[in-house]
Protein backbone atom coordinates (compact mmCIF):
# COMPACT_ATOMS: atom_id res chain seq x y z
CA UNK A 1 0.00 0.00 0.00
CA UNK A 2 2.14 3.22 -1.78
CA UNK A 3 1.39 6.18 1.01
CA UNK A 4 0.12 9.77 -0.21
CA UNK A 5 -0.09 13.05 0.77
CA UNK A 6 -2.73 14.74 -0.57
CA UNK A 7 -6.27 14.16 -1.76
CA UNK A 8 -7.49 16.62 -4.98
CA UNK A 9 -11.26 17.39 -6.02
CA UNK A 10 -9.76 18.37 -9.23
CA UNK A 11 -12.78 19.17 -11.81
CA UNK A 12 -16.20 18.08 -12.78
CA UNK A 13 -18.20 18.59 -15.76
CA UNK A 14 -21.95 18.36 -16.91
CA UNK A 15 -22.99 17.66 -20.04
CA UNK A 16 -26.83 19.86 -20.50
CA UNK A 17 -27.78 17.01 -23.42
CA UNK A 18 -27.11 13.67 -21.40
CA UNK A 19 -27.71 15.24 -18.07
CA UNK A 20 -24.77 13.48 -17.16
CA UNK A 21 -22.58 14.64 -14.50
CA UNK A 22 -18.57 13.60 -14.06
CA UNK A 23 -16.13 14.38 -11.40
CA UNK A 24 -12.57 13.66 -10.57
CA UNK A 25 -10.15 13.38 -7.81
CA UNK A 26 -6.84 12.17 -7.50
CA UNK A 27 -4.13 11.28 -4.54
CA UNK A 28 -0.90 13.28 -5.25
CA UNK A 29 -1.92 13.73 -9.07
CA UNK A 30 -0.98 9.89 -9.58
CA UNK A 31 -4.03 7.87 -8.03
CA UNK A 32 -6.53 9.66 -9.99
CA UNK A 33 -10.83 8.46 -10.16
CA UNK A 34 -13.50 8.99 -12.23
CA UNK A 35 -17.11 8.77 -11.83
CA UNK A 36 -20.68 10.00 -12.94
CA UNK A 37 -24.24 10.48 -12.30
CA UNK A 38 -26.47 10.21 -14.85
CA UNK A 39 -29.82 12.29 -14.15
CA UNK A 40 -31.68 11.55 -17.59
CA UNK A 41 -35.18 10.26 -16.64
CA UNK A 42 -37.52 8.56 -19.23
CA UNK A 43 -41.01 9.47 -17.14
CA UNK A 44 -39.74 13.19 -16.52
CA UNK A 45 -38.27 15.86 -18.48
CA UNK A 46 -36.17 18.58 -17.21
CA UNK A 47 -38.97 21.70 -16.42
CA UNK A 48 -36.47 24.72 -17.71
CA UNK A 49 -33.67 25.48 -19.63
CA UNK A 50 -30.55 25.11 -17.57
CA UNK A 51 -28.11 27.65 -15.75
CA UNK A 52 -24.54 27.46 -16.45
CA UNK A 53 -23.86 29.06 -13.30
CA UNK A 54 -26.73 27.24 -11.01
CA UNK A 55 -25.32 24.19 -12.09
CA UNK A 56 -21.76 24.94 -11.60
CA UNK A 57 -22.84 25.73 -7.83
CA UNK A 58 -24.54 22.32 -7.39
CA UNK A 59 -21.90 20.20 -9.04
CA UNK A 60 -19.22 21.91 -7.07
CA UNK A 61 -21.01 20.73 -3.57
CA UNK A 62 -22.05 17.54 -5.25
CA UNK A 63 -18.54 16.53 -5.70
CA UNK A 64 -17.29 17.18 -2.30
CA UNK A 65 -20.13 14.84 -1.09
CA UNK A 66 -19.06 12.34 -3.61
CA UNK A 67 -15.09 12.60 -2.89
CA UNK A 68 -15.99 11.19 0.67
CA UNK A 69 -16.13 7.78 -0.98
CA UNK A 70 -12.40 7.98 -2.75
CA UNK A 71 -10.21 10.09 0.54
CA UNK A 72 -11.57 7.34 2.82
CA UNK A 73 -9.23 5.18 0.79
CA UNK A 74 -6.19 6.82 2.18
CA UNK A 75 -7.08 9.97 4.77
CA UNK A 76 -4.97 12.41 4.33
CA UNK A 77 -4.36 15.89 6.44
CA UNK A 78 -4.94 17.94 3.55
CA UNK A 79 -7.80 18.16 0.86
CA UNK A 80 -7.19 20.47 -1.90
CA UNK A 81 -9.94 22.06 -3.90
CA UNK A 82 -8.87 23.34 -7.48
CA UNK A 83 -12.23 25.23 -8.37
CA UNK A 84 -13.67 26.73 -5.53
CA UNK A 85 -13.52 28.51 -2.56
CA UNK A 86 -14.88 27.14 1.08
CA UNK A 87 -15.76 30.48 3.61
CA UNK A 88 -15.32 29.74 7.28
CA UNK A 89 -18.89 28.81 7.84
CA UNK A 90 -18.59 26.09 4.92
CA UNK A 91 -15.45 24.73 5.81
CA UNK A 92 -16.70 23.95 9.12
CA UNK A 93 -19.73 21.93 7.45
CA UNK A 94 -17.21 19.96 5.23
CA UNK A 95 -15.10 19.18 8.07
CA UNK A 96 -17.77 17.68 10.05
CA UNK A 97 -19.17 16.00 7.10
CA UNK A 98 -15.79 14.33 6.64
CA UNK A 99 -15.00 13.62 10.43
CA UNK A 100 -18.18 12.83 12.16
CA UNK A 101 -20.19 11.35 9.61
CA UNK A 102 -17.01 9.40 8.43
CA UNK A 103 -17.28 8.66 12.21
CA UNK A 104 -18.06 4.86 11.91
CA UNK A 105 -15.03 4.16 9.24
CA UNK A 106 -12.52 5.42 11.56
CA UNK A 107 -13.35 4.06 14.29
CA UNK A 108 -14.02 0.44 12.62
CA UNK A 109 -10.64 0.90 11.04
CA UNK A 110 -8.71 2.12 13.89
CA UNK A 111 -8.23 6.01 12.58
CA UNK A 112 -8.38 8.99 14.42
CA UNK A 113 -9.78 12.00 12.58
CA UNK A 114 -8.17 14.36 15.06
CA UNK A 115 -4.91 15.53 13.10
CA UNK A 116 -7.10 15.36 9.66
CA UNK A 117 -8.95 17.45 7.30
CA UNK A 118 -7.77 20.47 6.30
CA UNK A 119 -8.88 21.90 3.54
CA UNK A 120 -6.94 24.25 1.21
CA UNK A 121 -8.38 26.55 -1.82
CA UNK A 122 -6.99 27.30 -4.78
CA UNK A 123 -9.50 29.79 -6.52
CA UNK A 124 -10.27 32.80 -4.24
CA UNK A 125 -12.93 34.61 -6.28
CA UNK A 126 -15.94 32.15 -6.79
CA UNK A 127 -18.92 32.80 -8.36
CA UNK A 128 -22.35 31.17 -6.81
CA UNK A 129 -25.70 31.09 -7.92
CA UNK A 130 -28.59 30.08 -5.85
CA UNK A 131 -31.65 28.31 -7.43
CA UNK A 132 -35.14 28.75 -6.74
CA UNK A 133 -38.21 26.63 -7.36
CA UNK A 134 -41.67 27.47 -9.22
CA UNK A 135 -43.50 23.86 -8.41
CA UNK A 136 -44.85 22.49 -4.84
CA UNK A 137 -44.16 18.75 -6.07
CA UNK A 138 -43.00 16.63 -3.01
CA UNK A 139 -40.71 13.89 -4.11
CA UNK A 140 -40.21 11.18 -1.68
CA UNK A 141 -36.69 9.19 -1.52
CA UNK A 142 -37.64 5.35 -2.01
CA UNK A 143 -34.87 2.69 -0.43
CA UNK A 144 -37.64 -0.22 -0.81
CA UNK A 145 -38.02 -0.61 2.90
CA UNK A 146 -41.13 -0.35 5.18
CA UNK A 147 -40.34 3.34 6.35
CA UNK A 148 -40.53 4.99 3.12
CA UNK A 149 -43.42 3.12 2.02
CA UNK A 150 -44.91 4.83 5.35
CA UNK A 151 -43.95 8.33 3.87
CA UNK A 152 -45.53 7.51 0.56
CA UNK A 153 -49.14 6.02 1.77
CA UNK A 154 -48.42 9.14 4.09
CA UNK A 155 -48.82 11.73 1.32
CA UNK A 156 -50.91 9.92 -0.67
CA UNK A 157 -53.62 11.37 1.80
CA UNK A 158 -52.61 14.93 0.33
CA UNK A 159 -53.72 13.83 -2.92
CA UNK A 160 -51.52 16.15 -4.88
CA UNK A 161 -49.16 14.55 -7.38
CA UNK A 162 -45.74 13.47 -6.02
CA UNK A 163 -42.72 11.73 -7.28
CA UNK A 164 -40.23 9.29 -5.77
CA UNK A 165 -36.38 8.93 -6.02
CA UNK A 166 -33.66 6.56 -6.17
CA UNK A 167 -30.32 6.74 -6.34
CA UNK A 168 -27.49 4.15 -7.25
CA UNK A 169 -28.12 1.40 -9.15
CA UNK A 170 -31.65 0.24 -10.74
CA UNK A 171 -32.03 -2.46 -8.31
CA UNK A 172 -34.84 -4.91 -9.11
CA UNK A 173 -35.93 -4.25 -5.45
CA UNK A 174 -36.39 -0.52 -6.65
CA UNK A 175 -38.40 -1.48 -9.77
CA UNK A 176 -41.01 -3.87 -7.87
CA UNK A 177 -41.65 -1.11 -5.32
CA UNK A 178 -42.24 1.75 -7.85
CA UNK A 179 -44.28 -0.24 -9.75
CA UNK A 180 -46.65 -0.51 -6.81
CA UNK A 181 -46.38 3.19 -5.91
CA UNK A 182 -47.73 4.33 -9.14
CA UNK A 183 -45.56 7.78 -8.83
CA UNK A 184 -43.04 8.83 -11.64
CA UNK A 185 -39.57 7.65 -10.29
CA UNK A 186 -36.85 9.56 -10.43
CA UNK A 187 -33.67 6.99 -11.04
CA UNK A 188 -30.24 8.79 -10.87
CA UNK A 189 -27.67 6.10 -11.93
CA UNK A 190 -24.24 6.40 -10.29
CA UNK A 191 -21.25 4.67 -11.62
CA UNK A 192 -18.17 4.27 -9.45
CA UNK A 193 -15.20 4.20 -10.33
CA UNK A 194 -13.66 0.31 -10.74
CA UNK A 195 -10.54 1.53 -9.37
CA UNK A 196 -11.94 1.64 -5.89
CA UNK A 197 -12.36 -1.94 -5.47
CA UNK A 198 -9.02 -2.59 -7.19
CA UNK A 199 -7.36 -0.64 -4.05
CA UNK A 200 -9.33 -2.34 -1.47
CA UNK A 201 -7.84 -5.67 -2.41
CA UNK A 202 -4.37 -4.15 -2.43
CA UNK A 203 -4.75 -3.06 1.47
CA UNK A 204 -6.50 0.27 1.03
CA UNK A 205 -8.97 1.34 3.58
CA UNK A 206 -12.39 0.57 3.40
CA UNK A 207 -15.58 1.26 5.11
CA UNK A 208 -19.16 3.19 5.74
CA UNK A 209 -19.62 6.29 4.40
CA UNK A 210 -22.18 8.62 5.10
CA UNK A 211 -24.92 7.49 2.01
CA UNK A 212 -27.66 9.32 3.20
CA UNK A 213 -25.68 12.80 3.45
CA UNK A 214 -24.00 11.71 -0.50
CA UNK A 215 -28.15 11.34 -1.93
CA UNK A 216 -29.01 14.99 -0.24
CA UNK A 217 -26.80 16.56 -2.22
CA UNK A 218 -27.73 14.37 -5.26
CA UNK A 219 -31.37 15.20 -4.73
CA UNK A 220 -30.92 19.14 -4.26
CA UNK A 221 -29.08 18.84 -7.90
CA UNK A 222 -32.53 17.14 -8.95
CA UNK A 223 -34.71 19.33 -7.74
CA UNK A 224 -33.22 22.16 -9.69
CA UNK A 225 -33.41 20.00 -12.68
CA UNK A 226 -37.02 18.70 -12.22
CA UNK A 227 -38.29 21.72 -10.07
CA UNK A 228 -39.25 19.89 -6.89
CA UNK A 229 -39.85 21.92 -3.86
CA UNK A 230 -39.81 19.43 -1.08
CA UNK A 231 -37.32 16.54 -0.79
CA UNK A 232 -38.82 14.09 1.67
CA UNK A 233 -36.92 11.64 3.44
CA UNK A 234 -38.02 8.75 5.72
CA UNK A 235 -36.17 8.88 8.89
CA UNK A 236 -37.15 8.29 12.41
CA UNK A 237 -36.11 9.26 15.68
CA UNK A 238 -33.99 6.07 16.76
CA UNK A 239 -31.66 7.32 13.95
CA UNK A 240 -30.67 10.33 16.55
CA UNK A 241 -29.08 7.27 18.94
CA UNK A 242 -25.54 6.67 18.05
CA UNK A 243 -23.46 3.33 18.63
CA UNK A 244 -20.27 4.07 20.55
CA UNK A 245 -17.53 6.75 21.42
CA UNK A 246 -14.52 7.66 20.48
CA UNK A 247 -12.12 10.68 20.99
CA UNK A 248 -15.17 12.37 22.25
CA UNK A 249 -17.36 11.62 18.85
CA UNK A 250 -20.56 9.66 19.14
CA UNK A 251 -19.96 6.85 16.70
CA UNK A 252 -23.33 6.40 14.64
CA UNK A 253 -23.87 4.27 11.59
CA UNK A 254 -27.06 6.38 10.96
CA UNK A 255 -25.31 10.09 11.38
CA UNK A 256 -26.47 11.06 8.37
CA UNK A 257 -29.90 10.21 8.66
CA UNK A 258 -30.23 11.78 11.98
CA UNK A 259 -31.60 15.02 12.80
CA UNK A 260 -28.23 16.82 13.42
CA UNK A 261 -27.31 15.92 9.77
CA UNK A 262 -31.15 17.15 8.54
CA UNK A 263 -30.92 20.21 10.33
CA UNK A 264 -27.33 20.97 9.79
CA UNK A 265 -27.94 20.55 5.81
CA UNK A 266 -30.99 22.29 5.96
CA UNK A 267 -29.01 25.42 7.04
CA UNK A 268 -26.45 25.03 4.74
CA UNK A 269 -28.47 24.25 1.35
CA UNK A 270 -30.64 27.44 2.03
CA UNK A 271 -27.75 29.63 2.40
CA UNK A 272 -25.60 27.83 -0.12
CA UNK A 273 -27.99 25.94 -2.64
CA UNK A 274 -31.52 27.12 -2.28
CA UNK A 275 -34.12 29.20 -0.23
CA UNK A 276 -36.54 27.48 -1.61
CA UNK A 277 -35.84 23.55 -1.27
CA UNK A 278 -36.99 21.97 1.67
CA UNK A 279 -34.92 18.84 3.52
CA UNK A 280 -36.76 17.07 5.93
CA UNK A 281 -37.80 13.73 7.34
CA UNK A 282 -41.60 13.09 7.31
CA UNK A 283 -41.27 10.01 10.12
CA UNK A 284 -38.73 12.10 12.56
CA UNK A 285 -41.22 12.48 14.90
CA UNK A 286 -41.26 8.75 15.18
CA UNK A 287 -39.49 5.44 16.67
CA UNK A 288 -39.28 2.65 14.59
CA UNK A 289 -41.76 0.71 16.54
CA UNK A 290 -44.71 3.19 15.57
CA UNK A 291 -43.80 3.29 11.96
CA UNK A 292 -43.91 -0.60 11.87
CA UNK A 293 -47.70 -0.47 13.44
CA UNK A 294 -48.44 2.12 10.68
CA UNK A 295 -46.77 -0.26 7.77
CA UNK A 296 -48.31 -3.38 9.07
CA UNK A 297 -51.94 -1.85 7.54
CA UNK A 298 -50.04 -1.87 4.14
CA UNK A 299 -50.29 -5.41 3.46
CA UNK A 300 -50.12 -4.72 -0.43
CA UNK A 301 -46.23 -4.04 0.17
CA UNK A 302 -46.01 -7.26 2.50
CA UNK A 303 -44.41 -9.45 -0.49
CA UNK A 304 -42.21 -7.01 -2.17
CA UNK A 305 -40.40 -5.07 0.64
CA UNK A 306 -37.06 -5.28 2.37
CA UNK A 307 -34.64 -3.61 4.61
CA UNK A 308 -31.85 -6.45 3.95
CA UNK A 309 -29.04 -4.79 2.67
CA UNK A 310 -28.28 -8.30 0.69
CA UNK A 311 -30.76 -6.10 -1.79
CA UNK A 312 -28.37 -3.44 -2.22
CA UNK A 313 -25.15 -4.75 -3.18
CA UNK A 314 -22.81 -2.65 -5.27
CA UNK A 315 -20.71 -5.58 -6.30
CA UNK A 316 -23.48 -8.32 -7.17
CA UNK A 317 -20.97 -11.33 -6.61
CA UNK A 318 -21.01 -9.99 -2.74
CA UNK A 319 -24.94 -11.06 -2.48
CA UNK A 320 -25.51 -13.82 -0.13
CA UNK A 321 -28.48 -15.24 -0.99
CA UNK A 322 -31.55 -14.52 -3.55
CA UNK A 323 -33.63 -13.94 -2.03
CA UNK A 324 -35.46 -10.75 -0.39
CA UNK A 325 -34.41 -11.00 3.54
CA UNK A 326 -31.31 -12.83 4.28
CA UNK A 327 -32.40 -13.77 7.83
CA UNK A 328 -29.40 -13.75 9.52
CA UNK A 329 -28.40 -10.12 9.59
CA UNK A 330 -28.93 -7.71 12.31
CA UNK A 331 -31.71 -5.49 10.03
CA UNK A 332 -33.67 -8.76 9.11
CA UNK A 333 -33.65 -9.24 12.72
CA UNK A 334 -34.70 -5.83 13.45
CA UNK A 335 -37.24 -5.98 11.31
CA UNK A 336 -38.69 -8.78 12.22
CA UNK A 337 -38.66 -8.08 16.05
CA UNK A 338 -40.65 -4.59 14.96
CA UNK A 339 -43.24 -6.04 13.30
CA UNK A 340 -43.63 -9.51 14.65
CA UNK A 341 -46.23 -8.20 17.37
CA UNK A 342 -48.49 -6.60 14.31
CA UNK A 343 -48.75 -9.31 12.08
CA UNK A 344 -49.94 -13.13 11.84
CA UNK A 345 -48.36 -16.46 11.98
CA UNK A 346 -49.22 -16.56 8.12
CA UNK A 347 -47.77 -13.10 7.47
CA UNK A 348 -44.72 -13.70 8.83
CA UNK A 349 -43.87 -16.87 6.86
CA UNK A 350 -45.34 -14.98 4.05
CA UNK A 351 -42.33 -11.92 4.81
CA UNK A 352 -39.88 -14.11 6.42
CA UNK A 353 -40.23 -17.54 5.14
CA UNK A 354 -39.49 -18.70 9.11
CA UNK A 355 -39.73 -17.29 12.87
CA UNK A 356 -36.24 -16.01 13.49
CA UNK A 357 -36.84 -15.51 17.03
CA UNK A 358 -36.87 -20.14 16.80
CA UNK A 359 -32.69 -19.53 15.62
CA UNK A 360 -30.27 -20.00 17.97
CA UNK A 361 -27.99 -18.83 15.57
CA UNK A 362 -29.18 -14.99 15.79
CA UNK A 363 -28.52 -15.27 19.81
CA UNK A 364 -25.43 -13.11 19.98
CA UNK A 365 -27.52 -10.30 17.29
CA UNK A 366 -30.29 -10.03 19.55
CA UNK A 367 -28.05 -9.91 22.82
CA UNK A 368 -26.43 -6.67 20.85
CA UNK A 369 -30.23 -5.17 19.91
CA UNK A 370 -31.53 -5.76 23.58
CA UNK A 371 -28.45 -4.11 24.75
CA UNK A 372 -27.34 -6.97 26.86
CA UNK A 373 -23.85 -7.38 25.42
CA UNK A 374 -21.34 -5.73 22.79
CA UNK A 375 -22.85 -2.36 20.91
CA UNK A 376 -25.48 -1.51 18.76
CA UNK A 377 -24.51 -3.51 15.70
CA UNK A 378 -23.39 -1.11 13.15
CA UNK A 379 -26.58 -1.33 11.04
CA UNK A 380 -29.42 0.67 10.25
CA UNK A 381 -31.06 -0.76 13.39
CA UNK A 382 -32.86 1.23 15.96
CA UNK A 383 -32.46 1.63 19.66
CA UNK A 384 -32.78 -0.93 22.71
CA UNK A 385 -35.75 -0.01 24.49
CA UNK A 386 -37.87 -0.53 20.95
CA UNK A 387 -36.74 -4.33 20.75
CA UNK A 388 -37.21 -4.35 24.32
CA UNK A 389 -40.70 -3.59 24.22
CA UNK A 390 -41.32 -5.07 21.09
CA UNK A 391 -40.69 -8.21 22.25
CA UNK A 392 -42.39 -7.66 25.46
CA UNK A 393 -45.67 -7.17 22.78
CA UNK A 394 -44.93 -10.45 21.24
CA UNK A 395 -44.11 -12.56 24.34
CA UNK A 396 -47.43 -11.24 25.73
CA UNK A 397 -49.30 -12.79 22.72
CA UNK A 398 -47.51 -15.79 23.06
CA UNK A 399 -46.21 -16.56 26.87
CA UNK A 400 -48.98 -18.97 27.57
CA UNK A 401 -48.30 -21.63 24.48
CA UNK A 402 -46.72 -24.81 25.20
CA UNK A 403 -43.12 -23.82 23.41
CA UNK A 404 -41.39 -20.48 23.85
CA UNK A 405 -39.23 -19.84 21.06
CA UNK A 406 -35.00 -19.60 22.04
CA UNK A 407 -34.93 -16.41 21.37
CA UNK A 408 -38.25 -14.98 23.35
CA UNK A 409 -36.75 -17.63 25.99
CA UNK A 410 -33.55 -15.77 26.30
CA UNK A 411 -35.77 -12.58 26.37
CA UNK A 412 -37.93 -13.79 29.25
CA UNK A 413 -34.53 -14.77 31.54
CA UNK A 414 -32.27 -11.64 30.66
CA UNK A 415 -34.68 -8.40 30.30
CA UNK A 416 -37.75 -9.07 31.53
CA UNK A 417 -37.33 -9.53 35.30
CA UNK A 418 -35.69 -6.12 34.98
CA UNK A 419 -38.83 -4.17 33.62
CA UNK A 420 -41.40 -3.52 36.16
CA UNK A 421 -44.97 -2.40 35.39
CA UNK A 422 -44.22 1.46 34.97
CA UNK A 423 -41.42 0.68 33.08
CA UNK A 424 -43.21 -1.12 30.31
CA UNK A 425 -45.89 1.70 30.49
CA UNK A 426 -43.13 4.32 30.27
CA UNK A 427 -42.17 2.51 27.48
CA UNK A 428 -45.54 2.33 25.54
CA UNK A 429 -45.98 6.06 26.31
CA UNK A 430 -42.71 6.69 24.41
CA UNK A 431 -42.21 4.61 21.50
CA UNK A 432 -46.03 4.90 20.11
CA UNK A 433 -45.60 8.72 20.64
CA UNK A 434 -45.87 11.00 17.10
CA UNK A 435 -43.48 14.43 18.35
CA UNK A 436 -43.11 17.44 16.45
CA UNK A 437 -40.60 18.28 18.62
CA UNK A 438 -37.40 18.13 16.57
CA UNK A 439 -38.56 17.85 12.94
CA UNK A 440 -38.24 20.14 10.09
CA UNK A 441 -41.59 18.86 8.45
CA UNK A 442 -43.27 22.28 6.51
CA UNK A 443 -46.92 22.86 7.98
CA UNK A 444 -48.83 21.68 4.27
CA UNK A 445 -47.95 17.31 6.04
CA UNK A 446 -48.20 17.92 9.79
CA UNK A 447 -51.94 17.26 9.14
CA UNK A 448 -51.41 13.75 7.30
CA UNK A 449 -49.13 12.65 10.16
CA UNK A 450 -51.26 9.88 12.29
CA UNK A 451 -52.38 11.15 16.00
Amino acid sequence: MKAFETFYFTWYTFDPQTLKASFSYSFDHEADFMETIDFACPALAPLHSIDTDVMDTLLFHLSLALGISYYKLYPTKNLVIEHWFLNDDQRQFWKTFYTQWLGEFFFRNGLSPQWLLNFVDWKKDPSKKLFSVHSHTPMVAIGGWKDSLVSVELIKKLNIPFYTSTFGKDYYLHKVVGDKIWAPRLLMIRAIDPKIFDMNQQWYYNGHVPISGIIAFVLMTAAYLYDYRYIIMSNERSANEGNTIMDWIEINHQRSKSYQFESDFSQYSKKYLSPDVEYFSLLRGMYELKIAQLFAHYKAYFEIFSSCNNNFKIIESNKTTDHRRCGTCPKCAFVYTTLRPFISDEETQKIFGQELYENKGLTSTFKELLGIEGIKPFECVWTNEEVTYAMYLQYEKIKNTPQIPPILELFKTEVLPKLSPIDIHNLEKKLFAVSTDETNIPGIFTKILPA
